[in-house]
């Protein structure tokens, strides 16, 4: 009893989809329709220059928005084998097969600090792991770097957020080096203003990006 009573202190006991009661991260009824969920193509309207074709689970909305906002503002982290199981599939319907090299948009420092650590990052690391127990050749490169100062793109307009993802990041390695596709990957396309920066910056170091993979869009067209 004592062990059980010690659990209820530190993890949840509440299905981070829907609220209900749950002994997981995750009720049956939450998972079994996340399970049935089939990852598509994503466009932003108006779509920005430069955005490579992108691929997302669902719409921002309801189970899957709360569990994002659960595991990025809640640091309910035993979310992660859960979206980075999710993601998988996205970058697996993006890019079938192997080599694959998904590259994360980085995190600011302020959202790393808040989110004890880089959120994208550990669910980049999740989804690539799971593609090379399928037997997929998937690496992550932290290829990004986000830029001092940049303020989080949540908190910005549209237009300032174009604005704003112009000098967001900065590529690491002067000649870096990938393997197969590359994909880029977050957690929610809005605008595409930031994912269209990253991969600009990416091609002006000489890497191609192929596809960009995301959980959730808040908007969704086939």
């Amino acid at each position: 009893m004592f062990l059980a009573d010690l659990l209820d202190l530190v993890l949840p006991a509440t299905c981070a989809g829907c609220d209900e009661p749950a002994t997981g991260p995750l009720c049956d009824p939450c998972r079994a329709a996340l399970a049935a969920v089939h990852p598509g193509r994503t466009r932003p309207v108006p779509e920005p220059p430069g955005l490579p074709p992108a691929f997302a689970l669902a719409t921002y909305a309801g189970s899957l928005r709360r569990m994002l906002i659960q595991y990025k503002e809640r640091n309910r982290h035993e979310l992660t084998p859960v979206l980075g199981g999710l993601l998988a599939r996205v970058v697996s319907v993006a890019v079938p097969g192997g080599p694959v090299t998904i590259v994360p948009v980085p995190a600011t420092a302020a959202a790393a600090r808040r989110r004890f650590g880089d959120h994208i990052d550990r669910l980049a690391q999740d989804a690539a792991g799971v593609l090379r127990r399928r037997g997929v050749d998937a690496r992550v490169s932290g290829l990004l770097r986000a830029v001092p100062k940049r303020e989080d793109s949540a908190e910005l307009s549209a237009a300032d957020r174009a604005l704003a993802a112009r000098h967001a990041f900065a590529v690491r390695d002067r000649r870096p080096v990938v393997r197969g596709a590359v994909v880029l990957v977050d957690d929610i396309i809005t605008t595409g203003s930031t994912l269209a920066a990253s991969a600009a910056r990416l091609s002006a170091a000489g890497v191609r990006v192929d596809r960009v993979a995301v959980l959730a869009a808040t908007q969704r067209a086939a």
